[in-house]
């Protein structure tokens, strides 16, 4: 049993990453949104990658739960609390930052019926504050796979894995960002 519910911790904890690296490159890509229909269409399937990545979020947690609760001793207090924190926090994230921007950019441009996308909506398709929680849950998910490494790695080799990635995002998308904003020189 407790190598079919870590199996289970596992393959949850991939799918999660998985489906969370997708929704941060579709989200990261809405800013190309073309036309109204597209950008309503874009944002949708957003949505229900969205809701892929909780689900699995739901399902590596739970296992990983019931890993710490069904064998005393088999699986650290600590591992598990820490594991539980990098699949929990960066979806909690993604439901509190993310999901609502992405639900009001469906809206939006759903009632658009063709109309040009006003910039207020198009600056809102460039937020990081839709990426980055995303491509936090895919680094958290990545960092909790690290604990299915071997045991000489210590307990805090996620920790500053998912670290080193989130300040590697942060830094990436500040400069796409100021790329984006520089005069183009013709």
């Amino acid at each position: 049993m407790y190598s079919a519910l870590n199996a289970m911790a596992a393959c949850f904890t991939l799918l999660l990453l998985a489906f969370a690296w997708t929704a941060g490159n579709k989200a990261g890509k809405l800013k190309w949104f073309g036309s109204a229909e597209r950008l309503a269409r874009r944002s949708r399937k957003l949505l229900t990658w969205t809701a892929l990545a909780s689900l699995s979020a739901i399902g590596a947690a739970a296992a990983v739960w019931l890993l710490a609760r069904s064998y005393n001793g088999a699986l650290p207090t600590e591992r598990a609390a820490l594991q539980l924190t990098l699949i929990g926090l960066p979806i909690a994230a993604v439901w509190l930052t993310a999901l609502p921007g992405v639900w009001r950019l469906w809206r939006g441009a759903a009632r658009l019926n063709g109309a040009p996308v006003p910039s207020r909506l198009a600056s809102r398709s460039a937020s990081a504050a839709l990426v980055a929680p995303y491509r936090a849950a895919a680094y958290g998910a990545g960092a909790s796979l690290a604990f299915y490494a071997p045991a000489s790695w210590g307990a805090a080799a996620p920790a500053l894995a998912y670290a080193a990635l989130f300040a590697a995002l942060w830094m990436l998308r500040r400069r796409r960002i100021k790329h984006e904003a520089a005069p183009v020189s013709r």
